[in-house]
């Protein structure tokens, strides 16, 4: 029983581990030149960054679960830095009682060390599907063909989605429901001193939805250096700026957001074309069978967040593996 897993993110691997363990033969195919999806951090000489997720939450005894072993791997740990909010131009300290994890020494690392264990093609864009004799073949962009495939398991964003699903299995997905942005990281030439760890924005006028000192993660950059994440309104006003506009316009919102000059001595910026949820969008999504062995999995599903789509391609797996023993009843 052969089954491919489109998409290397959390939703992917969690979909391709629990399967593999469970005897299929499993095949994972990435457009991206690593495993992580919105997960991924990006490897700089100033040390890891991360420029996607910044840190999920366990609540679901499952997720939970899988969190422990990741922690006793020692690719996960807790994120105990202070958090922060942003409201009516003042910023104060936000503490709460919530558990925050995050990967170690990146946010990919947990997907990195499962993906150890499973076949996959990374730098692999696959733009089509074919059925053949009722079962799938998949088509990359530079013309290979890869297959046959009992179970083809789709989990990318919506709009992604979309474009490979053959005529036949055409369903409405809601392409808007993800927004982008633009995430841009600048290294400080000295300490600001502020202890934030994450600074949620709450201000409705502010072009930013998030703010996190890298430094206050383990295994990250040692130099102080701020990630800021644009507002999805704001990137997509501004989705085709160049790296100069991104710099600067991140220079003059976390100098306003610390109230002090900071000096920048280096800037990497990230476009996420598919990144927040939109809730206007939102109505409940697709998740599961679309056809004879097609599945649909990711957060946007389910609303968002790294449990969300960590659940959703365990609960496919354990889908598969049902409509398996049924057919050997």
């Amino acid at each position: 029983m052969r089954v491919a897993v489109i998409g290397a993110g959390i939703a992917g691997i969690s979909c391709a581990s629990e399967l593999q363990q469970a005897g299929y033969e499993v095949v994972l195919f990435d457009k991206a030149r690593s495993v992580g999806g919105r997960m991924s951090s990006k490897r700089t000489v100033h040390g890891y960054m991360d420029f996607g997720a910044q840190y999920f939450t366990a609540r679901h005894p499952l997720f939970q679960q899988q969190v422990t072993r990741w922690q006793q791997q020692g690719v996960v740990s807790r994120w105990l830095a202070p958090i922060y909010q942003y409201q009516q131009h003042n910023l104060s300290a936000s503490p709460d009682e919530q558990q925050r994890f995050i990967g170690v020494p990146a946010m990919h690392s947990p997907l990195k060390w499962q993906a150890k264990r499973l076949q996959n093609y990374v730098s692999c864009r696959i733009v089509a599907l074919q059925s053949v004799a009722n079962l799938w073949h998949l088509v990359a962009e530079q013309g290979e063909s890869y297959g046959p495939f009992a179970h083809v398991v789709i989990a990318i964003p919506p709009a992604q989605a979309a474009s490979i699903l053959p005529p036949a299995n055409q369903v409405h997905l809601p392409e808007s429901l993800l927004q982008p942005c633009w995430a841009v990281t600048l290294v400080l030439a000295r300490a600001s001193g502020h202890p934030a760890g994450g600074i949620f924005i709450k201000d409705t006028a502010s072009n930013l939805s998030w703010v996190s000192r890298h430094n206050s993660k383990p295994g990250r950059a040692q130099a102080e250096s701020w990630l800021l994440h644009f507002s999805p309104a704001f990137s997509a006003l501004h989705l085709e700026q160049d790296t100069v506009f991104w710099r600067e316009t991140a220079e003059q919102a976390l100098a306003k957001l610390l109230t002090q000059p900071i000096q920048v001595v280096d800037a990497v910026a990230h476009r996420w074309l598919y990144a927040q949820i939109n809730e206007k969008a939102a109505s409940g999504g697709i998740e599961g069978a679309i056809g004879q062995g097609l599945w649909l999995a990711g957060d946007w599903t389910r609303g968002g967040r790294v449990e969300n789509a960590w659940l959703s391609g365990y609960d496919i797996a354990i889908k598969i593996r049902e409509k398996r023993s049924v057919q050997y009843d």
